[in-house]
């Protein structure tokens, strides 16, 4: 089997076509957003990602491009109806970036973060869509 997610706490295994969706939330005037390009890059084989770019999407490209090329891929612009549903979300007096949110393949939202990802916040955000299976006595 390829492209597996292992929770090595939760020892989990399952098809990362059949894993959480992590939604992350970018602009290329958001320098916070741009140290977390690291731990994304890291992430990409593990999750199923897609990177919301709000601003100028040329410009954010072109950091994603820089940082990945394959994370540029993930990336796509937001209809004023998402970016309506994102500020309500995650807004407060302080901004609103960084912010990301795992959701279930049924669009269900498991938990959300704003603040900087790394690669343990992004495990932990995925982890949040998985319920525990029982185990066999």
């Amino acid at each position: 089997m390829t492209n597996l997610i292992v929770s090595v706490t939760e020892m989990i295994i399952m098809p990362i076509a059949d894993a959480p969706i992590l939604h992350v939330y970018y602009a290329s005037t958001c320098e916070p957003c741009r140290r977390e390009l690291p731990a994304l890059v890291q992430a990409l084989d593990q999750v199923n990602l897609e990177i919301f770019v709000l601003g100028d999407p040329a410009k954010a490209r072109a950091q994603l491009t820089k940082a990945s090329p394959a994370l540029a891929e993930k990336a796509h612009g937001m209809t004023a109806k998402d970016d309506r549903v994102t500020l309500r979300e995650a807004g407060d007096a302080d901004g609103i970036l960084p912010f990301a949110r795992s959701v279930r393949q049924d669009g269900s939202l498991c938990a959300s973060w704003r603040g900087v990802l790394t690669a343990v916040r992004i495990q932990t955000l995925i982890n949040s869509c998985r319920e525990p299976t029982p185990r066999l006595p």
